[in-house]
């Protein structure tokens, strides 16, 4: 654990495309700060007692989005924590509208292509992969989101680094 002076930030929140990385560099930003991680989609599962594969099946994206939402009310505003988004929270003006101003927002952007690779062999469920057959639909998808993304604060392109240096590198616009 690295003492840093955190402030004025009392939180980090992780937006960006599914495969971005935002959980693995979470959980190193956490280990850094001496903080708790959150993985967005792990609370909701929790909370809801299915995981996020089902809700999306059974009761829609929608829905999904909603319990986001509520989950995001819970989580911002808790000191002390690193919190990984799912990649279509940044979507909602609603959820950016809640994020308070003493926290860190930071989207790990990534290029369609290495977001599809990773996604295909990491062993993460992904529901909107269903409905996306290549690397072509991921880039519109993706094109479609990143002004979204762009409203964080800070941008780290993910591919420039193994997840403990991108956590250094967003620990740097802390201590800023």
């Amino acid at each position: 654990m690295v003492t840093v002076n955190a402030d004025p930030y009392t939180s980090v929140l992780l937006v960006g495309f599914m495969a971005s990385g935002k959980s693995t560099v979470g959980r190193e930003l956490a280990l850094l700060l001496g903080w708790v991680f959150v993985d967005m989609d792990s609370a909701i599962e929790e909370r809801y007692g299915a995981n996020v594969d089902l809700l999306f099946k059974e009761k829609g994206e929608s829905y999904f989005r909603h319990c986001e939402s509520e989950i995001t009310l819970d989580l911002l505003p808790v000191r002390g924590t690193v919190l990984a988004s799912g990649g279509g929270w940044a979507v909602s003006d609603k959820n950016w509208q809640i994020v308070p101003e003493d926290t860190l927002t930071v989207w790990l952007k990534v290029t369609p292509e290495v977001a599809f690779e990773r996604a295909q062999k990491g062993g993460t469920v992904r529901p909107l992969l269903d409905n996306i057959d290549g690397v072509k639909e991921f880039s519109m998808l993706l094109e479609q989101r990143q002004k979204c993304y762009a409203r964080a604060k800070y941008t780290v392109d993910s591919e420039m680094g193994k997840p403990a240096e991108l956590a250094q590198n967003i620990l740097s616009f802390m201590e800023t």
